[in-house]
């Protein structure tokens, strides 16, 4: 099966599912320009494993607050960047009905930047939330503050990172996992579902003999029980082949 023959295999199973939902891990940012943290020259990888789930976990955001800044500020703080194609292709497949939700493992808020709500599992590095009143700040606030912890402008409480650090739950938990297991065809994009509990929420769809759609560079976790493996550099150009053909086809959902 060719390329073109895979995106109207992949078109015609989504137009025959109004309850379609996308998954989205690293690889759909990269091409944005966000490192993916655990590729190959991620710092997962250059910097080792346990020194950053040291440094980013809960206990050193309480314990050490500026030994975490320092490492969030070098590593974590990304100059903005714009949603990528398939960002955008994603939120027009949203709003044409073909896709429910997008559930993301992804905190650089360019889902949301596209124009779509998601549900994000590990937050938002966008945003800053004080432990004193609550009161959000954005990131370039946090980017050009003065000192490595930031604080608060209403209390002057420390910021933490609207994000799950290690040691914190994820964030919408029952939300995501009903959403995937409730699907009837899901698409998992630029994820090698190892990170858990999404993997597990994947793999719990998948006990149930539903239709699943890989998207991704190199392998996954789950290819084994993929209906389609679809192996690209960039998710951009398979998006883009799949919603030409939904389009030139008028299918409907």
């Amino acid at each position: 099966m060719n390329v073109e023959q895979e995106y109207t295999k992949i078109a015609g199973l989504i137009a025959g599912e109004p309850n379609t939902v996308a998954v989205t891990g690293a690889g759909i940012s990269t091409e944005a320009g966000i490192p993916d943290f655990r590729g190959e020259k991620g710092i997962y990888r250059t910097l080792g494993e346990n020194k950053v789930t040291s440094l980013l976990n809960i206990s050193t955001f309480r314990k050490k607050p500026k030994e975490f800044y320092s490492f969030y500020r070098n590593y974590m703080m990304m100059p903005p960047v714009k949603p990528s194609r398939s960002h955008y292709l994603l939120a027009k497949m949203e709003r044409k009905g073909f896709i429910k939700a997008i559930v993301t493992q992804n905190i650089d808020n360019l889902h949301q930047e596209a124009g779509r709500r998601v549900i994000a599992i590990h937050g938002n590095a966008e945003r800053f939330v004080c432990t004193g009143c609550y009161t959000t700040a954005d990131a370039d606030y946090v980017r050009n503050y003065p000192e490595t912890i930031p604080k608060c402008p209403q209390c002057g409480g420390i910021l933490k990172p609207d994000v799950v650090l290690f040691g914190e739950p994820i964030q919408n938990h029952r939300l995501a996992r009903d959403t995937i297991i409730s699907a009837q065809l899901l698409i998992v994009i630029g994820s090698s579902l190892t990170v858990y509990p999404l993997a597990g929420f994947v793999e719990g769809y998948c006990s149930s003999g539903k239709k699943l759609i890989i998207i991704n560079k190199g392998s996954t976790a789950l290819d084994h029980a993929a209906a389609i493996k679809l192996e690209t550099e960039r998710s951009g150009d398979a998006l883009d082949g799949i919603y030409k053909h939904l389009i030139e086809k008028n299918w409907e959902v």
